[in-house]
Parts: structure tokens; C-alpha cells; sequence
């Protein structure tokens, strides 16, 4: 068995680093999700076992194009420069041929491979007309370099076209035989007349040497002694010619062999493993796997294997939307985690038991960056404290939470503790008219009775108070001064709503 992308192997080095100075024992569950980390790893490596080799011939060879960019390449002996003509011609010479597989090299003194060897042709266009010669910053023209890199291609014979003016450095027997010995096929396509011509500089000017001659760039004859070289006459006949050269090397009947390699994919075994191992470290999966273990007699740990956490909170949801608050509040007990949603659950659930200062305890211990939720923590600590008559604070609390957001209720419940406010404070001799437990006695009968003094009618409710609007958690609800007294409120519990419309994963603090 072997990888085929072995290199993603090397992500264990860091995981084993970071798994070992773990100095907290993990549990059971934890452990079966880093072994899913790591055959996910092993599968994204590709794991295969070698079948067979095959090799194929294909109707093409390969050949390297190479263009000259050296400033010298800007003459205009041949219309329009010698760059361009240049251009125009490998453009034309990757139109009619279909099945070679073409590299495309730029060159000055280093060369720089713009295209790999494909047949995707357009792709080597789309490479040549990217490059521009303005932005070569290199100067001269070294043919033994560019000859070096041809070398390193992994074809067993190479093919180079070589569109140059020559430069000025003559070629040397030492450069030939290397092109030899490298199996390294050679046609020069002189970009450059024997008269030559001047070289305008960048700022328009004519180019001159360092004793103040003007330069002239002709080609450089000693590019003969590497192969053929076919003057420049023409797109058209240029093209033929390199063609005619092609045809001459007998390219075609030798042409390249592709050696493939049939594999067996075994990627889907690790990948069905790890997916076992992340199944089994969830909890739903869990609780049956346990049963599906007892029939077989299978003793396990259950508490190592489970994730009770999870399992204990989803059992008070479904106690709480059952209105079994008892039921609710002691599966909530056993949470050893403590979460958002958690204790969410445990402030509504003591809020439905009328355990108000509990409840206020646990919602003012919430912190969250999210506005929404703020505003509704908020709102049910107004509620609490409305409950037990501390309706000043109440009343802060309102603010607050209208200060967040537009909310009905909010807005609703802070009228009706202003109203008890004012009438608590309208009292003769008023100090200290109501203890919280009178004022809360009197705030919880308020839904049934009539209010004399102010011949309006009040009501508060927790989960099952009437009104005539409904509340978006179990809370205080009232109605307005003006309401008709025959109105009706229904009042339910949003807590379970709340908790799974995504108020949960909040990452800063308030």
C-alpha cells in the first residue's frame, strides 16, 4: 500500500504535539473524535494499492518554445519590432497544430518557465500575451542558461524553437556539446536581420554603449552552430518551416509514450471508520448504541460512552413543553456543564415555579454580546422583580430593555408598574405602603380583581394568565389602562423557542 499525496501525512506531527501535552484526562467520547480526525487525515492522504502499469502512445512530442526578451528584442529591423513579430508567430504556430505538447520559456540572462508542458493550448497563449517586456527588468541574452533549464524537462528528447536575435556572446563548443549530451534538438528562428538595427531606450532615446556608440543589434551567426536556424520571412512561411523542421526529426512516428498506473482506492475505508467513531461519540447514537451493546451482553460504561449533558437537557425540554417544570428542573440539576441554553432553561423553569429570586439570580449571570437576547434578559428580570412588587426596579429594567429595541410587552408592562408607582406613592402618609410579600399577594390576584380606586383593570399572569396579546416568554403581562375589562391575554412560554432560534453561541462577553 502506498499514498498517493503522502505529504498531508505530515498534519499528524502537529496533532500528536498538541494530543500529548494535553496534561487533562479526556473522556471517552473525546478520544473517539481525535481517532476520526486522524483516519479523516489517513483518507485525505489516498491510500491505494498498486494494480497494474500501462503504457500508452500518444500521436504528439514535445516541444519547448522559447522567446528571446532582452531589450535588444525591440528593433524594429523586422516589422513591427522583432518582439512582436515573435509573438505573432508562436500565436500562429499553436493554431495549427492539435496534438503537441507545448512548454513555453521566457529568457534574458535567467530564464522563466510562463507555461508547463500541456496541450491546453490556449492556456500558452493566454501565458504569452500576460508577458510583457516592459516589465523585464533583467538585461542580455544568456542561451547557456536557458539551455541548463531545457535540460532539467523530463522528456528523453527535447525540442527547442528558439526565437532570438542571437544577443552578443558567441557560442562556444562547450555550449554545443552540452546540447548534445542532453539530447537537446535545436531550431533557431532568427529574429534579426544581418544588416541589424538601433535599439530605442525606454525614455525614446537611441541606445549607446559606454564609450557613446550608437548600438546595433544584428543576429548573431554563431546561433548556427547549436542546429537549424530558419530566418524569419513571414508568419506563414515561418510557421511552415518550423513545421517542415518537425516532420524532419521524425517526432511523429517517435512520438511520446504516456506511462499510467492503475490504482485500487482505499480512501473509503478510513473514511467509513471515522464516520463510525463520530457516530458513535454523539449522543443519540450513544443511548442506542448502550441498548444495542445489552442485547449482546456487552458490558460497558455507559457515563464514559454518553455524553449526559446533552441527554439531560434535551429530557428537560420535552419536560418543559410539557409544562412539568418539577420533572424539568431536577433533569437540569443533574447538567454538570453548565451552558447558555441551560441555565436559560433553569431561570424559565424557576420562573414557572414562582421561584422568582432564584430565577433573578440566574438571569443576572447570563452574559451575552447579543443584543436580542440582552433585551430579553432584561425584560424577564423586570418580570421577576414585578412579581415580587419591587416595581421601581421593574421599571428600570423596562427601560433598559427598550433601550435595545422596540418590544410591545416591554413596553406594555413598564405602563402598567408606572401605574402602580404612582398609585403607591399617591397613598397618604405614604413610606413604606406594601412589604414585597403583601405586594406580591396583591400583584398575583390582580388578574382577577378590579382595581376601584382607578376603575381600571390590570392583569399579570406567569404561564397561564389571560390577556389580550401574547407574551414572547412566560412573564408578567398587564394591560393597558384603557383596555376593556372583558379582554383577554394568552400567556406561554417562549423559552424553548428562544433557546433554538441561535441566541446560543455567543463568543463576547456583554
Amino acid at each position: 500500500m502506498s499514498f498517493l499525496n503522502a505529504y498531508f501525512l505530515w498534519i499528524f506531527l502537529p496533532l500528536a504535539v498538541y494530543f500529548f501535552r494535553q496534561n487533562k484526562k479526556q473522556r471517552l467520547t473525546q478520544y473517539l473524535r481525535w481517532g476520526a480526525l486522524a483516519l479523516l487525515v489517513v483518507a485525505i492522504a489516498r491510500p491505494v494499492v498498486l494494480e497494474s502499469k500501462s503504457k500508452e502512445s500518444l500521436p504528439a512530442h514535445s516541444i519547448v518554445l522559447a522567446i528571446d526578451l532582452s531589450a535588444s528584442m525591440n528593433a524594429k529591423d523586422i516589422k513591427p519590432s522583432r518582439a512582436e513579430a515573435s509573438r505573432a508567430t508562436i500565436k500562429e504556430f499553436l493554431t495549427v497544430n492539435l496534438y503537441e505538447q507545448i512548454s513555453l520559456i521566457g529568457f534574458t540572462t535567467n530564464p522563466l518557465l510562463l507555461s508547463p508542458s500541456t496541450t491546453d493550448h490556449k492556456l500558452v497563449a493566454l501565458a504569452l500575451e500576460s508577458m510583457k517586456s516592459e516589465y523585464i527588468l533583467t538585461k542580455g541574452t544568456s542561451i547557456q542558461k536557458l539551455l541548463e533549464k531545457v535540460a532539467q524537462f523530463p522528456d528523453q528528447e527535447k525540442s527547442l524553437i528558439l526565437f532570438s536575435d542571437g544577443g552578443d556572446e558567441p557560442i562556444d563548443e562547450t555550449l554545443v556539446s552540452f546540447a548534445k549530451e542532453s539530447h537537446i534538438k535545436v531550431l533557431v528562428v532568427a529574429m534579426a536581420t544581418q544588416k541589424g538595427a538601433t535599439i530605442m531606450g525606454k525614455n525614446g532615446e537611441v541606445l549607446e554603449d559606454k564609450a557613446g556608440h550608437i548600438v546595433v543589434s544584428n543576429f548573431n551567426s554563431s546561433l548556427e552552430s547549436l542546429g537549424t536556424v530558419v530566418h524569419f520571412d513571414g508568419v506563414d512561411s515561418t510557421v511552415a518551416q518550423m513545421q517542415k523542421w518537425i516532420e524532419e526529426q521524425k517526432l511523429i512516428e517517435n512520438g511520446l509514450s504516456k506511462e499510467s498506473h492503475n490504482y485500487f482506492e482505499l480512501f473509503f475505508i478510513p473514511t467509513f471508520l471515522a464516520l463510525v467513531l463520530f457516530f458513535l461519540s454523539a449522543t443519540r447514537f450513544s443511548l442506542k448504541l448502550v441498548a444495542l451493546m445489552a442485547l449482546f451482553n456487552i458490558n460497558v460504561q455507559a457515563g464514559e460512552l454518553i455524553n449526559f449533558d446533552s441527554y439531560h437537557l434535551h429530557s428537560a425540554y420535552e419536560y418543559y413543553k410539557e409544562k412539568d417544570y418539577n420533572a424539568t428542573l431536577e433533569e437540569l440539576k443533574k447538567v454538570e456543564t453548565k451552558s447558555l441554553e441551560s441555565e436559560l432553561t433553569l431561570a424559565h423553569t424557576y420562573y414557572k415555579l414562582e421561584k422568582y429570586k432564584r430565577a433573578k439570580g440566574i438571569l443576572k449571570e447570563i452574559k451575552t454580546s447579543n443584543p436580542k437576547l440582552k433585551q430579553q434578559l432584561l425584560y424577564e428580570l423586570g418580570n421577576c422583580e414585578a412579581k415580587e412588587a419591587y416595581y421601581v426596579k421593574a421599571k428600570n429594567y423596562y427601560v433598559k430593555a427598550l433601550q435595545l429595541g422596540e418590544d410591545e410587552d416591554a413596553l406594555h408592562n413598564l405602563e402598567w408598574v408606572l401605574f402602580k408607582v404612582k398609585e403607591d406613592s399617591s397613598k397618604v402618609g405614604f413610606t413604606n405602603p406594601q412589604s414585597p410579600q403583601a405586594s406580591k399577594s396583591a400583584s398575583d390576584n390582580v388578574e382577577t380583581k378590579e382595581q376601584p380606586s382607578s376603575k381600571k383593570e390590570e392583569k399579570t399572569g406567569s404561564s397561564g394568565g389571560g390577556g389580550s396579546k401574547k407574551s414572547k416568554t412566560s412573564t408578567v403581562k398587564v394591560l393597558k389602562s384603557t383596555e376593556a375589562s372583558n379582554s383577554k391575554r394568552e400567556m406561554s412560554s417562549k423559552a424553548y423557542d428562544l433557546i433554538n432560534k441561535g441566541y446560543i453561541h455567543d463568543v463576547k462577553p456583554w
